[in-house]
């Protein structure tokens, strides 16, 4: 060769190279190993929803009472079939016991409120019963 320093650069990079090949066809079963243990570890962190405030409820804010629907029983369903009796809805006896007769009674008022009507006396459905815009049976 003309330039002995050309000469002497190539030489470098050759052994360069047969040492990168050298330590890659080593490091890449490790590489891969590594990835296949780490696929069957669990992460220790969950992920992070979206929107904190969606699952951070504020704990000043008010519960929402239960959803009432058959087979719920108690004071809540006595206070509804009364409600639903007083405006109309409601023909049976007031016994606290949320049977086909205050399914029905529910699905009545909803209809005639319109509300989505499914017999079930959600939030929504309570809030009007209860409030002095609720429309009585015609």
């Amino acid at each position: 060769m003309k330039n002995p320093k050309t000469t002497a650069g190539l030489a470098v990079l050759a052994v360069l190279l047969i040492l990168a090949g050298v330590l890659a066809s080593r490091m890449i079963p490790t590489i891969q190993e590594t990835r296949r243990e780490m696929s069957w570890t669990p992460s220790p962190i969950p992920p992070m929803p979206a929107n904190v405030m969606q699952v951070t409820p504020d704990p000043a804010a008010p519960t929402q009472e239960p959803a009432l629907r058959t087979g719920s029983q108690g004071q809540a369903v006595k206070d509804l079939q009364s409600r639903l009796y007083t405006l109309g809805y409601y023909e049976g006896e007031i016994d606290g016991q949320y049977g086909p007769g205050t399914r029905d009674a529910v699905y009545a008022f909803q209809k005639a409120n319109d509300l989505l009507a499914d017999g079930i006396a959600g939030q929504e459905t309570r809030e009007l019963l209860f409030s002095p815009y609720a429309k009585p049976k015609t």
